[in-house]
């Protein structure tokens, strides 16, 4: 497989309980060249940074305390405050359970890894998200620019 570009201007919120799993997800990040790691060790703290910093994807624990991985997802996606609502979301379980990967399947998650987490494939991970991102934008992009003449003869037309 080719080395991965490197992501420098990257924003990543890891939210994870575990100090030591913390440390291991940020070396990964670090090494795939993204230098803007925040951390969360809880559900609440990753909310109020989700929604202080937007960060560009997020990795998180399903079992994170205060705020369930679930509760979380469901923040981010619908409330009014959080204004990127498409934000990227990767999950990562400790204990592979059909029942919850349906559930963040559902609640629109991007992907789901399970521990232990390989260095190539969380950092594949971010990448692949980082390229559908991006797609995904340039997709709003040219539908807006579609719409755009359609808008502006609508307008016109009421005025």
């Amino acid at each position: 497989m080719p080395e991965l570009p490197k992501l420098p201007d990257l924003v990543v919120l890891v939210a994870e309980p575990s100090a030591h799993m913390r440390r291991i997800i940020r070396e990964i990040m670090m090494r795939a060249g993204i230098k803007r790691i925040l951390e969360a060790t809880d559900g609440a703290e990753a909310l109020a940074q989700y929604t202080m910093l937007v960060p560009d994807i997020v990795i998180l624990e399903w079992d994170i305390p205060m705020l369930s991985g679930e509760d979380f997802i469901k923040l981010v996606r619908t409330s009014p405050e959080t204004c990127k609502r498409d934000t990227p979301i990767i999950v990562t379980l400790g204990t592979a359970n059909k029942n919850v990967v349906d559930m963040a399947i559902k609640l629109g998650i991007l992907d789901i890894l399970a521990k232990p987490l390989s260095p190539k494939s969380l950092s594949s991970r971010v990448h692949q998200a980082v390229i559908r991102a991006r797609e995904a934008q340039r997709q709003r992009v040219k539908t807006m620019r579609h719409q755009t003449p359609t808008i502006a003869r609508a307008v016109a037309a009421s005025a």
